[in-house]
């Protein structure tokens, strides 16, 4: 099945399409990868087309590299989070399945935050619940698509599935803890190397 028919029964019908993802030959890393592409390129898209008056921020304080890694780095951390705690707990899914299964239930996403950040050039302050709402939407749909993935792919009951995704969520702030300790770590490493360096440069 093509990417473009993946993306439309992800979103038409969400428990066929994770069934069917854990079907041999299914899961591709490449259709994965694009997707977390297009939802990277119509997130920077939607804030270039956003009203001035619903940007929280000011144009100088947006990095579009940020934006791109921020992406990346939840899918990733998601992932690997979600599948170290399944794993553990006797859950059914692949670590690919997941993989994928998680960028595809971020299509709604990408099928509308450009039409919604254009509807803001047409509305009014006083129209932000509309914005609130469907934002808000959009959100519970990637959020449900998330969890129906959890559900159907490790074959979970659902207590069983509140539980993985609560150790999911603790899994993935476990993960960004250890990274920013290793970062420090390494920067003040690193900030000392050159120190030294810098020191020695001078006596000499």
């Amino acid at each position: 099945m093509s990417f473009l028919n993946m993306t439309k029964q992800v979103l038409a019908h969400p428990i066929d399409f994770y069934n069917d993802l854990q079907e041999p030959g299914r899961a591709r890393i490449r259709d994965g990868i694009l997707m977390i592409a297009l939802v990277i390129a119509f997130r920077m898209i939607s804030l270039l087309l956003s009203s001035i008056l619903y940007q929280q921020r000011e144009a100088f304080e947006i990095s579009f590299v940020t934006e791109a890694v921020s992406i990346i780095v939840l899918w990733l951390t998601w992932s690997v989070s979600n599948w170290g705690v399944s794993t553990i707990q006797d859950g059914e899914g692949r670590f690919k399945e997941i993989l994928v299964g998680s960028a595809y239930a971020l299509a709604p996403y990408a099928l509308l935050i450009i039409p919604i950040s254009l509807l803001t050039n047409v509305m009014t302050l006083q129209e932000m619940p509309v914005y609130v709402f469907l934002t808000g939407f959009l959100f519970v749909w990637v959020a449900f698509l998330l969890i129906m993935k959890v559900k159907i792919i490790h074959d979970f009951t659902l207590y069983k599935l509140i539980f993985i995704l609560l150790l999911t969520i603790v899994g993935m702030l476990i993960i960004w803890f250890v990274f920013i300790m290793i970062y420090g770590l390494v920067n003040q490493a690193f900030n000392f190397v050159f120190g030294i360096v810098k020191e020695l440069n001078l006596r000499v």
